[in-house]
């Protein structure tokens, strides 16, 4: 189970959805996190309004001592997430260009090459298959660059 900070980013980051933050709560829970919010949140159902939800979890959040980023923190943050999933080989360079949109930020210099090595997933289409190999060896080493760099803030 994520820790309170990285589900704050993912949530963020639209990796988990609003329905699915009672099951979440559920799990922080049993990992031995407590607050009344939280308490109160995973005893909630999915189909409950998800304002009530989004607001409960913000509630969470800060009685846990965790500030929910802001997105461009958030994308930063899936950014390094992505690049260390590419180079651990537990995501493919194609399912990385699935989920880079060009405008994502991107600060640092590490975080701009990889982007730019993802580049758009729509090229793939038009490559040959020694050109698709060279892309997934420059979207790895790039990959392999930002996970080394440490993000500014605690994940």
């Amino acid at each position: 189970m994520d820790q309170p900070a990285t589900i704050a980013w993912k949530y963020a980051a639209s990796l988990i959805r609003v329905e699915d933050l009672p099951m979440v709560a559920a799990h922080l829970l049993a990992a031995g996190h407590d607050s009344p919010s939280l308490r109160d949140l995973a005893g909630r159902s999915r189909h409950e309004h998800p304002a009530e939800i989004r607001q409960l979890f913000g509630h969470t959040m800060e009685e846990l001592g965790i500030q929910i980023p802001d997105d461009e923190t958030a994308e930063r943050y899936l950014l390094h997430h992505m690049a260390t999933q590419v180079f651990a080989g537990a995501m493919s360079p194609k399912e990385a260009a699935a989920r880079v949109w060009q405008g994502i930020e991107a600060v640092t210099d590490p975080e701009r090459k990889f982007v730019a090595a993802v580049g758009l997933e729509y090229h793939l289409d038009y490559m040959s298959p020694e050109e698709v190999r060279a892309w997934e060896n420059a979207v790895r080493l790039a990959a392999k660059t930002l996970s080394g760099t440490a993000f500014p803030h605690a994940q």
